[in-house]
């Protein structure tokens, strides 16, 4: 016969008296799971307290952000309700990652009755503009908590200890309440402690920063973003419940992206693949000037999209058949057809195509 959980009620009481609201709730789960065995009844009884509406009560509250003692300036910024106008795109891997956190939050009364705790933090990777921050946006939203953000450039300060005191004053913070935490440009202040040019200050400063995720909640989510992952110290990788590797955009993926634009399937098809090698975020840059251009000058959306997607690939040298882009330049300003065929001496019909398949009829 199972002996008494002495050891799971210890944790219980332990964790009520000096504890989070949820490392209470993780506590007591753990301890209803153990009594089962013993006292099925009495585990089921205490169980139902187990409900997400307890473990995550006090989400919209309104509490004021720490901020620096020198500059007065807020640590974190805070926006709730969070508001992504439009559903973000992500490979396969990425997507399939985001919706199992997504999927073990929304289970939280059966995950906490069991004494076990969804994904509490997430590790995102890449380059600039590929959807990291963004994605954070995403699941804040989806959850439906306040999303705050550190401010990297207040909670970094050039006196010694007050780093490590900022950045422990928002861990603070963001452990009041249930909430999703953004921590981006992460490897400012998780850079590698065997870095010898850094001053002993960085080094402490990440010490600092491996104690507050020990101590993360159960009912919170901590997002770290990074452009560089080669910076952040070893110890820092073995905290997170994922890692997940944001890449830039295929040109399936920004087909897609585009597809609420009003244009021909083959013209979002070429203009996907003109644009393939840009992030999402210079894609939407560059859809958001069009527009605006567009209704300014009274003219058509996909022509004045078209013409500052060659420009910008042009620019970079990125255009994979630069003639073509000049062709359409001259056309988008005016040369006829012809005009445009003896100039780069090219045949009528030859500047017809390239026209038709980044143009539509």
């Amino acid at each position: 016969m199972e002996s008494f959980p002495r050891k799971e009620l210890v944790s219980v009481i332990q964790s009520g008296m000096t504890g989070s609201r949820s490392a209470f709730a993780l506590a007591v789960g753990r301890f209803a799971t153990k009594l089962k065995h013993t006292d099925l009844p009495l585990a089921q009884e205490i169980a139902q307290f187990l409900s997400a509406e307890n473990v995550m009560r006090g989400a919209g509250d309104f509490v004021p952000a720490p901020v620096d003692a020198d500059s007065r300036m807020e640590l974190v910024e805070t926006i709730f309700p969070v508001v992504v106008p439009k559903r973000p795109v992500f490979n396969g891997t990425v997507q399939d990652v985001l919706d199992d956190v997504l999927k073990e939050w929304r289970s939280l009364d059966v995950l906490i009755q069991e004494g076990l705790a969804p994904a509490r933090m997430l590790l995102f990777c890449g380059q600039p503009g590929v959807g990291k921050t963004l994605a954070a946006y995403w699941l804040a939203q989806e959850l439906k908590l306040p999303l705050l953000t550190l401010n990297l450039a207040t909670v970094m300060s050039s006196f010694l200890g007050k780093t490590g005191n900022n950045v422990r004053a928002v861990f603070d913070h963001a452990m009041s309440r249930p909430c999703v935490l953004l921590l981006d440009e992460f490897d400012a202040i998780a850079k590698r402690r065997d870095d010898d040019t850094d001053v002993g200050e960085l080094k402490r400063l990440v010490n600092v920063l491996l104690q507050a995720l020990d101590d993360w909640p159960a009912n919170a989510l901590l997002i770290a973003a990074t452009n560089h992952g080669e910076l952040l110290d070893p110890a820092v990788w073995r905290r997170f419940d994922h890692v997940i590797q944001f890449e830039p955009p295929s040109a399936e993926l920004i087909e897609t992206y585009l597809a609420d634009l009003p244009m021909e399937e083959k013209v979002r098809k070429n203009l996907a693949a003109l644009l393939h090698g840009e992030s999402f975020s210079g894609i939407g840059q560059l859809v958001n000037s069009a527009r605006k251009t567009a209704l300014l000058e009274k003219a058509d959306l996909v022509p004045t999209l078209v013409k500052n997607a060659v420009r910008l690939r042009m620019s970079k040298g990125n255009m994979a058949k630069p003639q073509e882009g000049e062709m359409l330049l001259m056309y988008l300003a005016g040369h006829s057809r012809r005009e445009i065929a003896t100039s780069m001496g090219k045949t009528h019909p030859t500047v017809g195509s390239v026209i038709k398949r980044y143009l539509g009829e």
